[in-house]
């Protein structure tokens, strides 16, 4: 048994030998700190900027601007208007990825065109606040914000072009019930 006690505190003597000092261990090698970080390319949609608008932004917004004249008086269409809230939110964020349209890449590029989205981020919250909140007046207001967010970006990015000939259903909205 003895030997056996010997053989394993040799054994263990060897192998933290073998082991890197403390400052060794806390410092990378010098072939890891040369090495680059990995760089991540840039994320592309793979659509274009106003595929998103005509299929998300346009999908989202227009019911919320109709509940503005109709506003949800049962607990499914509160329901629709928080969807509705959270892609008006996350298309604000969406948008500040380039697509494959051929103007994308020079507004993503603008910083205007990042602080009109994160506009229509920020209105898009207020929308999903009001919704939660199940407050109509607050509805009504967040939908005036997210209607000057669109308007206001329309006018200086895309004056005079609608879906570019993105379709878009002509039975979307659906009307309320």
């Amino acid at each position: 048994m003895r030997r056996f006690k010997t053989a394993v505190a040799v054994f263990g003597l060897a192998l933290s030998a073998c082991a890197p000092k403390a400052e060794e261990a806390a410092t990378p090698a010098a072939s890891e700190a040369a090495a680059p970080a990995a760089v991540r390319p840039p994320i592309t949609l793979p659509v274009s900027l106003n595929a998103v608008m005509v299929a998300l932004v346009d999908h989202a917004s227009e019911p919320l601007w109709l509940d503005a004249y109709e506003p949800p008086a049962t607990e499914a269409r509160w329901l629709e208007a928080e969807y509705n809230a959270y892609q008006m939110a996350v298309s604000g964020k969406l948008i500040q990825l380039a697509g494959t349209g051929p103007n994308d890449a020079d507004w993503v590029a603008d910083p205007e065109w990042i602080r009109m989205s994160d506009e229509m981020t920020a209105a898009g919250m207020d929308t999903l606040n009001a919704a939660k909140a199940r407050n109509v007046a607050m509805l009504n207001t967040a939908g005036d914000r997210l209607v000057a967010s669109c308007e206001s970006c329309h006018q200086k990015f895309k004056p005079g072009l609608t879906s570019m000939g993105i379709y878009k259903s002509p039975s979307y909205p659906p009307r309320p019930n």
